[in-house]
């Protein structure tokens, strides 16, 4: 009989005082996207301002923290249908929001997305909104949980 507890015990990285039970994961996750929708009210603040869908909106501010991504790559992590994602890509270019460029590396074909200089003075609001809500909630959970809760979020990654 093969004993789980000793094969957990030997797994690298393993630490038993790390065990949480899964109420308390299921809350680790409703803070999570509770967070998500807090931050991401300041998108839908660039939709309303700018008569924009929530998912242009949703691409203007990834791209302006994520910048470089390839249009398929942006497609996937915001997990659009490909023509409705090719229509918000045109819309936004149109409006002088959002820049295609040519990859420097690898494939020449792939165009890669940029905020635009007015792009960035459109996201600029939401993002300072969105700076003012995580400095208060670092600052709320002390300096001491600041490294802990990056170390998380990139282990989420």
């Amino acid at each position: 009989m093969v004993d789980v507890n000793q094969i957990r015990a030997n797994a690298p990285g393993f630490d038993p005082r790390l065990f949480l039970r899964d109420e308390e994961l299921d809350y680790g996750i409703a803070l999570l996207l509770a967070g998500e929708r807090a931050l991401m009210k300041a998108s839908g603040e660039i939709a309303r301002d700018f008569s924009l869908p929530s998912l242009a909106a949703r691409v203007l501010i990834t791209v302006r923290f994520q910048p470089g991504q390839s249009v398929n790559t942006l497609r996937e992590q915001l997990d659009a249908t490909t023509p409705t994602f090719a229509r918000i890509i045109a819309d936004l270019e149109k409006r002088g929001l959002l820049e295609r460029r040519q990859s420097a590396q690898g494939d020449r074909r792939t165009r890669k997305l940029f905020l635009s200089h007015e792009g960035k003075r459109v996201t600029d609001p939401a993002t300072i909104a969105m700076r003012d809500r995580l400095r208060q909630a670092y600052r709320t959970a002390g300096s001491g949980a600041v490294g802990g809760a990056r170390s998380v979020l990139e282990a989420l990654i």
